[in-house]
């Protein structure tokens, strides 16, 4: 395979194609738009694709695992914000993971895709400033996506974040966290699954809560009948001893079971930092922005100055997640942004839209061959013509050598003088092999010269597939359903399928998915040289997505245009030739195939 075809092989068209048929999702090159409507890709055109062509194609196979599998019906079940997240974050993980096990490959370019996002700064660990939700979300974020699909580059990310976390959440909850993921990862079959997972992580949170909150009320009891315990046997201590050195009178600040009125004072402050608590013992600091909020697991600050919780209101830990509106954006979603802005600066603005699957079934053999007749009558003419130069070019080169095994009976009087050079040499021209595509317009502009176009075709299909080293293959546009609609596939007989070039006109002028889908055809094709021919009025529907396509296989594939009645294909080919009636097709065609042969 040479590198030229190797080239046009990687080009995003010929690519997303592939993987748009592969996967089974529709795909659209749309120029400056990445997104998915839950059943189209729109993927834009970008011209650095050395630096982001693998990132484009995981972004690409991360929404078609989307379109296959996920419900996008689940997201509007989400009761919060913290819920929403979480249910988007585990349908991620459990859509890639499926790709990946149904096309292996895809793991490479998703891993690309995920590297770039965190190189980017899209996605960073959890920080101390960050607030409680965002510190829950990107630690689940990269300890699932270092875990679950081994995406390298979150391993570090998730090791980060889970000691900023222990620093903020109960020790329970971690316990309970290992266990559902434990239990229902491998068993996600739908985005209702995700949903429930995501339910049940932030409940595990909730109880683990109430479980610490529980605790510390059992501690801070047991604390207090052991100090009822030990003033008990201090006043019995003191009124045995009478002694009046003054050591069992009351001290200040000190409660005196003696005096009701007095007997809470020495607890106020411990009753102030319980109502000033966010309900479970913890201390929040009020940040004012809401950006963090700090929460301790039942451990008490050295200083004594826990701070106020988050809000002001006393909320739960569980309640102030729930609350959060301040939550990371989703890192797919900046990418997405990201490819939308450089196609923006790569396109100019100018307007390019091709659907990669418009590719219909194979054009109907209508059986009547009689509009076909003039073309096929020039054929044979074509085809004597090109055989003709195409042996007297084989052997252009040829000289007399002292060795051989053809002897020119001229030259043997020379042997008696000692030349012995009468052995005729012939160089034999190598011809590249050579794969012809043929593209014919059948929209409803070409009705009054949509005959002519159907004998050009037949003309030449005929005339290149009985030419050695050639073979051909031919496609309508419009056609079935208004796609492309193959009517001669590469290696078929022609004259066994005539009836299939007698098309009819209908529709519009899809002229650059023709050509994407004869550029994947010619790609595919072992033939060193590729060969395309354009057979149309010059109007097609997208003219920049026309043009695009003609920079993508300039240098891989000669393009040459044939213009019926019509000199607008001269906007957008740099070959081309206009004919009006059948008496200049025979002329028209036998330029062209003489210079995709090299006869000229």
């Amino acid at each position: 395979m040479n590198k030229l075809q190797t080239a046009l092989e990687r080009a995003l068209p010929i690519v997303a194609a592939a993987y748009g048929e592969q996967f089974g999702v529709n795909v659209v090159l749309s120029g400056t738009d990445a997104y998915t409507d839950g059943e189209t890709i729109y993927l834009p055109l970008l011209n650095a694709m050395s630096d982001l062509r693998e990132v484009l194609f995981g972004y690409l196979a991360h929404e078609a695992a989307h379109v296959r599998s996920s419900d996008f019906n689940t997201l509007k079940k989400c009761k919060s914000p913290m819920e929403k997240s979480c249910t988007n974050l585990i349908e991620d993980i459990r859509i890639e993971r499926l790709i990946q096990e149904v096309f292996p490959g895809t793991q490479f370019t998703l891993n690309a895709m995920w590297s770039y996002i965190v190189e980017q700064g899209m996605s960073p660990p959890a920080t101390p400033e960050d607030n409680e939700a965002t510190k829950l979300f990107q630690y689940l974020l990269h300890r699932l996506r270092s875990e679950v699909l081994h995406r390298d580059a979150s391993t570090p990310l998730a090791e980060s974040s889970q000691r900023v976390v222990e620093q903020t959440f109960p020790v329970g909850f971690f316990v309970r966290l290992d266990g559902l993921l434990g239990k229902h990862l491998d068993n996600l079959t739908c985005s209702d699954d995700c949903l429930k997972l995501a339910r049940a992580i932030l409940k595990a949170l909730k109880d683990a809560e109430e479980e610490e909150r529980q605790q510390q009320q059992n501690q801070e009891q047991q604390q207090q009948s052991s100090d009822s315990s030990q003033g008990d046997q201090s006043q019995q201590a003191g009124g045995s001893g009478g002694s009046g050195d003054g050591e069992s009178q009351p001290q200040p600040g000190k409660a005196d079971s003696s005096n009701g009125g007095d007997a809470n004072q020495g607890t106020g402050d411990s009753q102030q930092s319980s109502a000033d608590s966010d309900g479970n013992g913890n201390q929040a600091q009020d940040t004012g922005s809401g950006n963090q909020s700090s929460s301790a697991q039942g451990a008490s600050d050295s200083s004594g100055d826990q701070g106020q919780p988050q809000g002001g209101n006393g909320a739960s830990l569980h309640e102030r997640l729930i609350n959060e509106t301040n939550l990371p954006e989703d890192a797919v979603g900046q990418l997405r942004e990201q490819l939308a802005d450089q196609a923006r600066e790569d396109n100019d603005g100018e307007r390019v839209a091709i659907d990669t699957s418009s590719v219909g079934s194979d054009a109907r053999n209508h059986g009547d061959t009689s509009s076909l007749k003039t073309g096929i009558l020039a054929s044979s003419t074509i085809r004597s013509r090109l055989l003709g130069l195409l042996q007297a070019q084989t052997r252009q080169k040829q000289w007399l050598h002292t060795r051989g095994k053809r002897v020119d009976g001229k030259r043997l009087a020379r042997l008696p003088t000692g030349d012995s050079r009468v052995f005729i040499q012939r160089e034999e021209m190598q011809r590249p092999d050579t794969a012809v595509h043929v593209l014919l317009d059948c929209s409803g502009s070409m009705n009054r010269i949509q005959e002519v176009a159907n004998q050009a075709t037949v003309s030449l299909a005929l005339a290149v597939s009985t030419i050695p080293k050639c073979d051909i293959a031919a496609s309508m546009f419009p056609g079935i359903g208004g796609e492309v609609s193959p009517i001669l596939h590469r290696g078929q007989p022609v004259r066994a399928g005539l009836g299939r070039f007698a098309v009819c006109s209908s529709g519009s002028t899809p002229l650059a998915e023709a050509m994407l889908y004869a550029a994947r055809e010619l790609v595919a094709s072992k033939r060193q040289r590729k060969v395309l021919i354009i057979i149309t009025d010059g109007a097609p529907n997208n003219g920049g997505a026309v043009r695009y396509l003609n920079d993508l296989v300039a240098g891989h594939v000669d393009t040459y245009a044939i213009g019926i009645g019509s000199t607008a294909v001269s906007q957008y080919f740099e070959k081309w030739s206009v004919i009006n009636d059948v008496k200049e097709l025979q002329k028209a065609l036998f330029t062209i195939a003489g210079q995709f042969l090299d006869l000229h």
